[in-house]
């Protein structure tokens, strides 16, 4: 090989890595633009929708049994308490994360019978949001096939991430919220 055939072969090395490297970030501009252009159905390709409802699922019912852990009265009726929650909490989070839900969401409908927009899929939501300068977004790998967007209003301790898996060589999707607990 020549040395003009090794430095493109090298320089086609590195637009491929750069671009490679720039698939999670391609794919949330592409999410908010879906967002922002009220496409459900495309903003809805950047979901996975039984992850997600998993992950919130364990989260929530997380969050219950770590409220109820640390509440002073450990009567018998916090477990029971936990319990009926976490009976209540699957049914209505698989309620609410659905395409159609995203779609009434994204279209600036409240979901019959669920949760006001803001609770109801907060990834919708953040992705739909203009930033201003009272909210911090940041964007990176924590490893090779999970890539988090943390959106953190400045008045409040922890951020919200979004969390995305890498399906295939370079497409994502979001498959997990992190909550500030």
């Amino acid at each position: 090989m020549n040395k003009k055939a090794r430095l493109a072969a090298a320089a086609l090395v590195v637009v491929l890595g750069a671009g490679f490297y720039a698939t999670p970030y391609i794919t949330v501009a592409q999410m908010r633009s879906a967002a922002q252009a009220k496409d459900a159905d495309k903003l809805s390709r950047y979901v996975d929708f039984p992850a997600l409802r998993e992950n919130l699922k364990t989260t929530f019912n997380e969050k219950i049994n770590a409220q109820i852990a640390q509440s002073k009265d450990a009567s018998p009726f916090g477990a029971l308490g936990a319990a009926v929650a976490g009976a209540l909490i699957n049914p209505m989070v698989d309620a609410m994360v659905t395409p159609q839900s995203l779609s009434m969401i994204v279209q600036g409908q409240q979901p019959k019978g669920e949760k006001p927009q803001e609770e109801a899929i907060p990834a919708a939501d953040a992705a739909s949001k203009p930033e201003d300068s009272s909210t911090d977004v940041s964007m990176g790998y924590e490893g090779f096939d999970q890539f988090a967007v943390n959106i953190k209003h400045k008045d409040s301790g922890e951020p919200v991430s979004l969390i995305f898996h890498r399906e295939g060589l370079i497409s994502w999707k979001l498959a997990a919220l992190r909550l500030p607990m």
